[in-house]
């Protein structure tokens, strides 16, 4: 989460410095809004409420639900990579039941130290990396300490993907200008009439 913040806002940060700006956001609204809202309350609703009963569905849903908004919005520029990371994670949960995380990468945060692993809540539809994971690689095993986070693969392709979107808003595209009809040189017309002798 964090990462796609920090992601966003550079890209906003570029795009003011390179000529962008907020009024060169599109007039007609993304498709399906409501969804990344939703999505949002799943996946927060429950640390909040204390509810681990649920396990992973709530993060099954809101990923469900972002996976929907970035289909419905593939016209803009960049949505595309963000399906791609969000296809990803939604793979390596649907294969394990969670996100593995791997301990490693935890420690190498500073998180945690080794002996405080055991009592480290990693919120719902996340556990311990173990070796009988499924495409284990694509889950939690990227630390970023700058962040405090660990990451997967599909979290970068996402943070990627969104930093796109966000440039390509802010400072859109020019069109080309249509190319320039080419002069032909003019041809030297023979006269119609040659004469045979020279005139006197």
């Amino acid at each position: 989460m964090r990462v796609s913040v920090v992601a966003v806002a550079i890209a906003t940060g570029v795009a003011l410095a390179v000529g962008g700006r907020l009024g060169n956001l599109p007039a007609d609204r993304p498709r399906w809004p409501w969804l990344v809202p939703a999505a949002v309350v799943l996946l927060l609703a429950p640390p909040v409420l204390s509810v681990h009963s649920a396990g992973a569905a709530p993060a099954l849903a809101a990923l469900a639900a972002l996976v929907a908004f970035a289909a419905a919005n593939l016209r803009m520029v960049g949505m595309s990579i963000v399906l791609v990371g969000l296809t990803l994670n939604a793979v390596v949960i649907l294969a394990n039941g969670a996100m593995p995380v791997d301990p490693a990468a935890v420690v190498a945060t500073g998180l945690a130290r080794g002996e405080e692993l055991a009592s480290l809540d990693l919120g719902p539809a996340r556990r311990w990396r173990d070796a009988e994971d499924r495409v284990a690689v694509l889950g939690d095993i990227l630390p970023v300490a700058l962040l405090d986070e660990v990451v997967s693969f599909g979290d970068l392709i996402v943070a990627a993907g969104l930093a796109n979107v966000t440039f390509r808003l802010l400072r859109p595209l020019r069109p080309s200008p249509p190319p320039r009809a080419r002069r032909r040189a003019p041809r030297h017309r023979r006269p119609l009439l040659s004469m045979p002798f020279p005139v006197r």
